[in-house]
């Protein structure tokens, strides 16, 4: 009995199966698909679905008849109880896949699923609900049982959980939308680079009691390829610009992660965001593309930032602003407004940020926070390597910002961290590239 109240207290909001004597943080998505906890072992079975337990119920419920499908990059297990039939695609917790892994993963439980209408697919991550709610959804994407990602999302959430919270966390939820794209435009993923120019966020966070001083490292899955100086932001500054100053080549799965570093006390995590460069598209694309095919909210283009940004207006009650004076900032601005609407931009707001989007009483973030990024597209260029860490400094400045911090370390930032339990980061530590 003790056991069990444990067992419902770690799975929280998940419905569980609870019938024939079972009780396992399990369930069905579709009559083929299950998606449930960590087989564990040990001291952790206590808690969790012990490995007998799940054993016992698929071999009772489908035997012969089901494949395990785990998600976990963090740990494994003997794989001979389940007769071998347990198949990897491992990405880590808090985080998308790797947009290359989804299809596979798809046309693996596709054809799994063809061989005998008997069989199920049985997908796990380690609390059976973000990691393994975004490869169910691509997979409803993926064979047509749903048209968008919202359905899909909508529908995962209100059969894993009793509070509709499947897949929680913004990059999740972004790559689901853009595994949606490729089935419904039925495009070809392939990888594409872009040249990063500068990111800017406003309002300005309140971390220090009223400003913040942040900086930020660009990663390419997890390879680091970039990291900014540390910079003190005066207070009632009402936006902070980086402008890179060296060339910044990213491509494929992009994870950029912001962190406030005061003069005084810990370093703290402040939001992070992953993206895939294919789907970032110039404004004039994004227009175009809207208007033939019909993009829904949570397309491509709602990704893109339809006015540009090079100067605030005062009637939008943002300090104006300019790029610094420097031969770089003036081919920068030569670009805009040469090429206004060719540039490839993305902008997220606070609910499309990892971290932010729990800032729900809006102290740290206001409601209105948002992050865009402006990039320079690479056209008929030879590849450039992403293999090399960049060292080039970078230019910040919010109307007036000054630098007051050495260059972050990789190991300050890289650096184990644990999340709060809550429902968006399912009580675990954060993951570290």
């Amino acid at each position: 009995m003790m056991a069990s109240r444990i067992k419902g207290l770690v799975s929280k909001k998940k419905r569980r199966y609870k019938e024939d004597g079972f009780d396992l943080d399990l369930t069905y998505i579709c009559n083929n698909i299950i998606a449930m906890g960590y087989p564990a072992e040990k001291v952790e079975g206590l808690y969790r679905n012990h490995i007998d337990d799940v054993k016992r119920f698929l071999d009772s419920k489908h035997d012969q008849h089901y494949k395990i499908y785990n998600l976990c990059t963090e740990r494994n297990y003997d794989t001979s109880k389940f007769h071998q039939r347990v198949a990897q695609y491992p990405f880590d917790d808090h985080n998308p896949p790797s947009l290359e892994l989804i299809k596979p993963f798809c046309d693996d439980v596709d054809s799994w699923l063809s061989k005998d209408e008997n069989n199920v697919a049985v997908i796990h991550c380690k609390a059976g609900k973000g990691r393994t709610g975004v490869m169910i959804c691509a997979y409803l994407l993926h064979k047509g049982i749903h048209a968008t990602s919202e359905e899909a999302l909508k529908y995962y959430g209100n059969a894993r959980t009793h509070n509709q919270k499947g897949v929680t966390i913004p990059s999740q939820r972004r790559y689901v939308d853009y595994y949606a794209e490729l089935v419904r435009n039925n495009l070809v993923y392939k990888p594409v680079t872009l040249i990063l120019r500068s990111i800017v966020i406003e309002p300005v966070p309140t971390f220090n009691g009223g400003t913040c001083s942040p900086y930020f490292v660009v990663c390419q899955l997890k390879t680091k390829l970039y990291s900014s100086p540390v910079l003190e932001v005066k207070r009632n500054k009402k936006f902070l610009s980086f402008e890179f100053t060296e060339t910044v080549p990213v491509c494929g799965d992009i994870k950029i992660e912001f962190r406030n570093r005061p003069k005084f006390g810990k370093t703290e995590k402040m939001f992070l965001f992953w993206f895939n460069t294919f789907f970032v598209r110039p404004v004039s694309e994004s227009l175009q593309n809207t208007q033939s095919n019909g993009c829904t909210a949570t397309s491509v283009s709602s990704y893109i930032n339809l006015n540009s940004y090079p100067v605030r207006k005062e009637k939008d009650n943002i300090t104006s602003y300019h790029f610094p004076s420097s031969p770089h900032a003036e081919k920068n601005r030569s670009l805009q407004q040469e090429d206004y609407g060719k540039c490839p931009v993305l902008i997220l707001y606070k609910n499309d940020l990892d971290k932010a989007t729990k800032d729900k009483t809006h102290k740290l973030f206001s409601r209105d926070f948002k992050v865009t990024v402006e990039f320079s597209s690479v056209n008929d260029s030879p590849n450039i390597s992403l293999d090399s860490e960049f060292k080039g400094s970078v230019q910040g400045h919010s109307d007036t910002a000054s630098s007051h911090g050495e260059t972050s370390s990789d190991n300050e930032m890289l650096e184990s961290e644990t999340d709060s339990d809550d429902e968006d980061w399912e009580g675990c530590e954060a993951t570290h590239v």
